[in-house]
C-alpha cells in the first residue's frame, strides 16, 4: 500500500484505519471496495468498483459529452436528455477533464460514476481555447451553464475537476456572477467538489508544456513562451484567468471539497493546494484532502487505485451524492 495522508480541517474523511493520520472520530466516515474474490450477496452494494456496467455517451460539442447508465435512448437534437430518463431527481458529475485527455483514462473515470447510477457530463478544452479564453474556454462555460438550465431535475450536482480543469468550471463561475439573477439558482444543487492535480494560474507555464509533449527542450521552450505570453496578453487573455482563479480561492460554489496531490507534482504541488484550500478551512468550509509522497500529475488513480476509490466513495457519501454503505445494504 502507498504511503498517503488523508486529513480534514476538523475530522478524518473515513478509509481503511492504516492510512489515517488524524482523527475526529464523530466525523469518520466508513467506505468499502471490495476485491472480485470477496463478493458476496450482502456486499452487492460495494460493487460498484469492481464490476463495470456498459454506459451510453452523447457527444453534444467537441466541448461537451454525457454519460449514463441507463438504458433509455437518448434524444440525439437537444441537450434535454433528463426528461427523457424518466426520472424525477437524478445526480449528476461534471467532469472537467485536464488539458490532451486521452478518451480511454477519461472513460474510467467517468464508469466510476455510472456505475454507481450518476451520470457525467465531461467537459473538456484544447490548448487553443486556454489561450483564447473568450473564444474557448468561456464558450464551453456558456455551454455549461446550458446544459444545467436544461436539465434541471439533474441534481444533486458534483464536481470533479483535474489540472486546468479547475479553471474551465471557475469560468462558469464567473458567468454566473455576472449574470447572478438568471444562474445564481443553480448554486442550490451543488454538493461537494473533488479536485485531483489542481493548477492554479501560476502553474499553467510549467502545466501547460508538460501535457502537450514530454520533450524536455520543447517543455522548457514552450515555457518561456506562456510566461511572455501571459505579460503580453494580460488583457486578452491573463485577466480572465486571474477572475476564475479568484472564484476558486473565494470557494464562490460554497460546498466541501476534497483536494488530491502529492509532493512529486511539480505542477500541482502541496503548495499550491493548501494556498486554495486553507482559505476555504478560514471560512468554515470543510475540506479534506487525499496526499501521496510519490504520485505524478493526473495518475492518482491510476497509481493508487483502492485508496482513490476509497476516498472518492466516502466523499460521495459524506455530501450525499450516494447513500451511505450500510443503508444501501439494507435496500437490497
Amino acid at each position: 500500500m502507498a504511503a498517503a495522508s488523508w486529513r480534514m480541517a476538523s475530522g478524518v474523511l473515513g478509509v481503511s484505519p492504516r492510512l489515517i493520520r488524524s482523527a475526529a472520530p464523530s466525523l469518520r466516515i466508513s467506505a468499502t471496495v471490495l476485491s472480485p474474490a470477496s463478493l458476496t450477496k450482502s456486499h452487492v452494494p460495494c460493487m460498484s468498483f469492481v464490476l463495470s456496467r456498459d454506459f451510453h455517451a452523447l457527444r453534444f460539442s467537441r466541448n461537451m459529452e454525457f454519460f449514463t447508465s441507463s438504458d433509455v435512448p437518448l434524444p440525439k437534437k437537444t441537450m434535454e436528455v433528463a426528461r427523457v430518463l424518466g426520472e424525477r431527481e437524478r445526480p449528476l458529475t461534471l467532469l472537467f477533464c485536464w488539458l490532451m485527455a486521452k478518451e480511454r483514462h477519461v472513460r474510467k473515470y467517468a464508469q466510476l460514476y455510472t456505475n454507481l447510477g450518476i451520470d457525467v457530463l465531461k467537459v473538456r478544452v484544447s490548448p487553443f481555447d486556454l489561450l483564447r479564453p473568450t473564444k474557448g474556454s468561456q464558450v464551453a462555460a456558456d455551454q455549461v451553464l446550458q446544459f444545467l438550465h436544461a436539465n434541471p431535475s439533474h441534481s444533486p450536482l458534483l464536481i470533479h475537476g483535474f489540472s486546468v480543469g479547475g479553471y474551465v468550471f471557475s469560468e462558469v463561475m464567473v458567468k454566473v456572477e455576472k449574470d447572478f439573477k438568471k444562474h445564481g439558482h443553480l448554486l442550490n444543487r451543488f454538493v461537494g467538489q473533488i479536485w485531483d492535480s489542481g493548477v492554479d494560474i501560476d502553474g499553467i507555464p510549467d502545466g501547460m508544456p508538460r501535457a502537450i509533449t514530454n520533450n524536455a527542450l520543447l517543455q522548457k521552450s514552450m515555457k518561456k513562451y506562456l510566461e511572455w505570453y501571459l505579460k503580453i496578453q494580460y488583457d486578452t487573455a491573463t485577466v480572465h484567468y486571474e477572475r476564475a482563479s479568484q472564484k476558486m480561492h473565494q470557494n464562490f460554489v460554497g460546498v466541501p471539497g476534497l483536494f488530491l496531490f502529492s509532493d512529486n507534482d511539480p505542477v500541482s504541488t502541496p503548495e499550491m493546494n493548501a494556498r486554495v484550500y486553507k482559505k476555504w478551512e478560514a471560512k468554515g468550509h470543510k475540506v479534506f484532502t487525499g496526499h501521496w509522497q510519490k504520485s505524478p500529475h493526473v495518475t492518482h488513480f491510476q497509481r493508487h487505485p483502492v485508496e482513490y476509490q476509497e476516498l472518492m466513495v466516502a466523499f460521495l457519501e459524506r455530501v450525499g451524492m450516494i447513500e451511505p454503505t450500510r443503508q444501501r445494504a439494507t435496500s437490497i
